[in-house]
């Protein structure tokens, strides 16, 4: 080949890029392309993913993914985190004092990481229960719907006070805004339109549940005939008890060879003198133990007679100041041990037993049985509490005195004025510390024996005790101290026994009705992992 045809071929290769170096050059250069396009590649990847999750996780998506499916109705993350926080907020209000000691779950920690007795977390347990609840009042609003059912005023009116307080209170409670409240106590994604719609349908459905529950009626005969077929568990029965709880035994001694061994004197020590005798104390006699009560004893000497000679007897025996625990309870409360001798129909007060567990033996006094016969009464109060303002734990002469001085106060400017129940309630709205009734003029119906402490039962069950009579009546116990302005209503149509049959004989039927309703709905979850994380 000629020198010309040489170059006129390596200017077509070069050309054409079939040349050795710029083939070279050429594949680095696709190398370097691929490459790049790669990490572009990765890093789109890598935006797209953490977008997802900032998505997934972010209290948009908590609106728009489905949580819950009922019967063809979806709801969302962010719905179903609001029957969460509910469920979990009523829990924690109702046993505060177990959990402040430490019992059931630790709310400082997540509610994921701590077992349920029941199995599974105490997560999952709220989160079922929001589920429930969320089955439930869909189908009490479409039973309320196909009846027709509307909110009384009331009922409406509570509702928008409701409302409107969760939208000015969070102010007042140190939050930055409403979203940032309602995100702290109802999760993620929980906006203000949302809690109006799940709270005015729990509202419907409570009202109309109430409503059913109401409509079932019952006969007086059949409210004696129910309550007498469960006599047993229902009558209260007065009694004293004693437990004597058997002595510890000793703890065996080792038997070592040193203890085992008698020690002789030496032969050649005859003349060692013996040890003297320790003389015992004078008063050896008083520092003896008593003598173990023996419970059958006890028994057969208190039989027949009462609660006074119950305490009579062991403060002879035991010590000055011991006596019997005297209670009251209902048949179906009472320990078994016990039971059957207390609910025999031939028991007579002053009867006695002895009744022993596996750890402990009761002597056991007979004392009364009421059949809950009376009427319910109802009152009105007015409560001064006392403040302990020197923050000592201990209510102080002065300081219950100054509560008793409240009450008087306020007793005297309701005798000065119109003196009337309306006036008395006006001024329980404004003026008793009772939160449970300062707002329905310290209102309290339906009280039967036992239900109020022991001053305030003992006036309200006065025989003598007539509408319209008023009296101040002081209370220290471990709940509160304070003193109460008294105004007595009257009694109401049911007996105590009738009221207790008629709850009763309700409360099967309407869960009858219930479960017969509840068996046409059933719910389906997911997405559940992206609930109840705010606890």
């Amino acid at each position: 080949m000629s020198a010309s045809k040489d170059k006129l071929q390596r200017k077509q290769q070069i050309a054409a890029g079939t040349d050795k170096r710029t083939a070279a050059r050429a594949k680095e250069q696709a190398a370097h392309r691929r490459t790049t396009i790669t990490y572009s590649v990765v890093a789109l990847l890598l935006v797209v993913f953490f977008a997802f999750v900032f998505l997934y996780t972010s209290a948009f998506m908590t609106r728009q993914l489905t949580a819950v499916t009922i019967n063809g109705t979806d709801y969302s993350v962010a719905q179903l985190n609001y029957y969460y926080s509910a469920n979990y907020i009523s829990f924690y209000n109702n046993n505060y004092n177990y959990i402040s000691y430490g019992l059931y779950f630790d709310p400082s920690k997540s509610l994921a990481e701590q077992d349920y007795p029941g199995g599974g977390t105490w997560r999952d347990y709220f989160l079922d229960a929001a589920v429930q609840d969320m089955t439930e009042i869909q189908m009490l609003n479409e039973q309320a719907e196909a009846a027709g059912f509307t909110l009384s005023e009331e009922d409406q009116q509570n509702y928008d006070d409701e409302i409107e307080y969760l939208q000015t209170g969070w102010q007042d409670l140190g939050y930055t805004n409403l979203q940032q409240y309602l995100n702290m106590n109802y999760g993620k994604g929980v906006t203000m339109d949302i809690v109006k719609q799940e709270m005015y349908r729990t509202v419907v459905a409570s009202a109309y549940s109430r409503s059913v529950y109401d409509g079932f009626e019952y006969s007086d005969e059949e409210l004696a005939d129910y309550y007498a077929e469960h006599a047993d568990e229902l009558d209260v029965i007065d009694f004293a008890y004693y437990t004597i709880t058997p002595p510890a035994e000793p703890e065996e001694a080792e038997d070592t060879a040193e203890e085992a061994e008698v020690t002789e004197a030496p032969e050649d020590d005859a003349d060692a003198e013996e040890p003297e005798a320790t003389e015992a104390p004078e008063d050896a006699e008083d520092t003896e133990e008593p003598e173990p009560l023996d419970a059958q004893a006890m028994a057969d000497e208190l039989d027949g007679t009462d609660e006074e000679a119950f305490t009579a007897y062991l403060e002879e025996h035991v010590g000055e100041g011991t006596a019997p625990t005297s209670t009251s309870l209902a048949g179906a409360s009472l320990n078994s041990a016990y039971a059957d001798f207390l609910l025999d129909e031939a028991r007579q007060p002053g009867d006695v037993t002895v009744a022993e567990t596996d750890s402990l033996t009761y002597v056991v006094m007979f004392l009364g049985r009421d059949t809950n016969d009376y009427p319910l009464v109802s009152f009105r109060h007015i409560l001064a509490q006392a403040e302990d303002t020197d923050g000592d734990g201990v209510f102080s002469d002065e300081e219950k005195s100054a509560a008793e001085a409240e009450a008087q106060a306020l007793y005297d400017e309701w005798q000065d004025g119109d003196a009337t129940e309306d006036s008395f309630a006006e001024l329980a709205n404004a003026n008793s510390d009772d939160a449970g009734s300062n707002t329905t003029g310290g209102l309290y119906e339906d009280v039967y024996k036992g239900n109020m402490v022991q001053p305030i039962n003992d006036w309200l069950f006065d025989e003598a005790r007539q509408p319209g009579d008023t009296t101040v009546v002081s209370y220290e116990g471990s709940n509160y101290t304070g003193t109460h302005v008294l105004y007595f209503v009257g009694t109401d149509e049911m007996t105590f026994a009738q009221r207790q049959a008629d709850d009763t004989l309700r409360t099967e039927a309407y869960e009858s009705w219930s479960e017969e309703q509840m068996a046409g709905y059933e719910a389906t979850t997911s997405h559940l992992n992206m609930a109840g994380k705010n606890h």
